[in-house]
């Protein structure tokens, strides 16, 4: 990747940010025909999917937060940039992608397939597998009605998308009354009226925890489980960042280019249009057509926007624009080992021969979940803290060294504001974490090379997200939709002209998927064309549409990612 150093001095569109949802905004403009420039403050490019060598540790190579990817294979993504049948992208689908485990040894399984969890359950409790399978056709409806409208814009969605919500509501209007109560309800009620027995329980809290359990309108959470059964979770073969790795040279096969080490201080702006960007050294780009900034919204809406831009109530709004009102945060754990990690208990008990190690695993009771919270909200470091765990070379072995594992451990449950301060409770936190685990991970405390936490002050530091969020905006039903950043900017254009927005912070969710970047490129190739007014986009359309060529999926009609522009 370019450095700071060769800078180049403008483009027809400047991404601040080289998150994966950045960097697909960005590859879908330059197949587009566009002059693209993106610009990482970063050494690595990837953000939160970046994968590296572990500090310490160099020949181990590790995730340094995300690991599985769901919400990116209900996407056309991978077929639109060529991906996987051009760019080396390659994913597995790993089934079942969780595993909870109890104390005695045994375990239960979520498998893509609903009946094989359902069949598992029914060891623990045969009730549990009825309601199990009963709450899938609720939340398979979930899944129809839903997933359209996260593919669209939240403002102005697309016709076609529409036109499948409304067809998935037809089809599934038996489970509207139970999808509204579904719906509604609190994480925990949800839970606690399907499930009686802990095995079930506990993966169904200590997996989703993004509001409050005992808030209304937070059992929406569970809609995971639609995307699990209906399209897999996978994981990326050489780590998460064989993503941004793919997209980098999907963009600079297009002529764009990727820039690192250049953290963005401010965008500029002349007559209410943003027109490029100054970087740390005083560079300034300039931006033919367009500014999209791909950090947290509230990033750009405060800090890089200068003040008196935005209208008064907009610039209010913006500044409130909600990062850590939950009172829980993130934390991650990554521990190069020295040798394997044991899970012949666990393993011995189901008898299928399954590795243990491969899937991301829960191991703490419910209640254990729900005191964590209480805990977090009282600024006080839970006794213990549930989260997910997962060896990741048990999938790909390249990523250590032969015989020695790297365990990678992520909750979203520490403290917002812990009582003793960071420094205290990031210890607390990572002994806690790794005592707990050693029970199910059997060497995971004896074997440690070296062990590198990220908690709150940590992720922000690393990753520039404010207040260490990464969803970049807190993610409660009000900040959804049309509402998200915050109502007004939704949609990924904002009131200055040239500026737009996506990442985790924008329309629809955060995690691995991309849908952000992919709906803000539709958007902002809509309003060049309506700028050109069938001027130089429209001109690439129709040659494009033209030249037919099969190899490429934007020569026609029937695969053009941006129908309809």
């Amino acid at each position: 990747m370019s450095q700071n150093d060769q800078t180049p001095r403008e483009a027809d569109v400047v991404v601040v940010g080289s998150g994966h949802n950045g960097l697909v905004a960005a590859a879908y403009l330059a197949k587009a025909g566009l002059d693209v420039l993106v610009v990482e403050a970063s050494p690595t490019a990837g953000g939160m999917t970046s994968t590296n060598p572990f500090p310490g540790a160099p020949e181990y190579t590790m995730n340094e937060a995300s690991i599985q990817a769901s919400l990116f294979r209900t996407t056309t993504i991978d077929k639109d940039l060529e991906l996987s049948s051009r760019y080396g992208l390659r994913q597995t689908v790993i089934d079942p992608a969780h595993f909870q485990l109890a104390a005695d040894g045994s375990s239960l399984g979520l498998w893509r397939d609903p009946r094989k969890t359902a069949a598992e359950l029914e060891y623990f409790s045969k009730k549990d597998a009825r309601a199990l399978l009963e709450l899938y056709e609720v939340i398979d409806a979930a899944v129809e009605l839903g997933l359209p409208m996260m593919q669209t814009s939240p403002t102005k969605p697309e016709i076609m998308n529409v036109l499948k919500s409304a067809k998935g509501l037809v089809k599934n209007r038996k489970q509207m009354a139970a999808l509204g109560r579904w719906m509604t309800s609190s994480q925990a009620e949800a839970i606690e009226e399907s499930f009686e027995h802990d095995m079930i329980r506990a993966p169904l809290l200590t997996s989703l925890p993004f509001m409050p359990f005992d808030a209304d309108l937070s059992g929406w959470s569970l809609i995971y489980l639609g995307v699990l059964s209906k399209y897999g979770v996978a994981m990326f073969h050489g780590g998460t960042g064989s993503l941004p790795k793919a997209l980098i040279k999907v963009i600079r096969d297009n002529g764009g280019d990727v820039i690192t080490s250049s953290p963005v201080e401010e965008i500029l702006v002349a007559n209410n249009r943003a027109t490029g960007v100054r970087i740390a050294d005083g560079t300034e780009i300039k931006a033919r057509r367009a500014v999209l900034t791909a950090c947290s919204p509230k990033t750009t809406l405060t800090r890089l926007l200068p003040r008196g831009v935005l209208e008064p109530k907009i610039q209010n709004a913006a500044d409130h624009i909600p990062t850590k009102k939950r009172g829980i945060s993130d934390l991650k754990v990554n521990v190069a080992l020295s040798g394997r990690i044991d899970m012949s208990k666990h393993e011995k008990w189901r008898g299928d021969g399954i590795d243990l190690r491969i899937a991301c695993n829960c191991y703490h009771t419910y209640e254990q979940a729900l005191a964590a919270a209480r805990s977090c909200v009282r600024g006080q470091v839970p006794e213990a803290i549930p989260g997910l765990a997962q060896v990741t070379n048990a999938f790909d072995p390249s990523m250590s060294p032969e015989g020695k594992d790297l365990w990678w451990f992520w909750s979203g449950l520490a403290p917002s504001i812990p009582e003793d301060g960071w420094d205290v409770a990031r210890k607390q936190i990572t002994d806690s974490v790794i005592r707990d685990a050693d029970g199910f991970y059997k060497g995971v405390e004896e074997m440690q090379v070296a062990v590198h936490p990220l908690v709150m002050p940590d992720i922000e530091e690393r990753f520039w997200a404010i207040d260490g969020s990464v969803y970049h905006v807190d993610p409660t039903l009000s900040r959804f939709g049309p509402n998200k950043p915050v109502a007004g900017l939704a949609g990924y254009k904002t009131p200055v002209d040239g500026l737009f927005l996506t990442g985790s912070g924008t329309h629809p969710v955060a995690g691995i998927s991309g849908m952000p970047g992919q709906n803000a490129a539709r958007t902002m190739l809509k309003q060049f064309g309506l700028e050109d007014k069938g001027g130089r986009i429209g001109q690439l359309k129709d040659k494009l549409a033209r030249d037919r060529n099969k190899a490429n999926p934007y020569t026609s009609g029937q695969d053009d990612p941006f129908p309809g522009r």
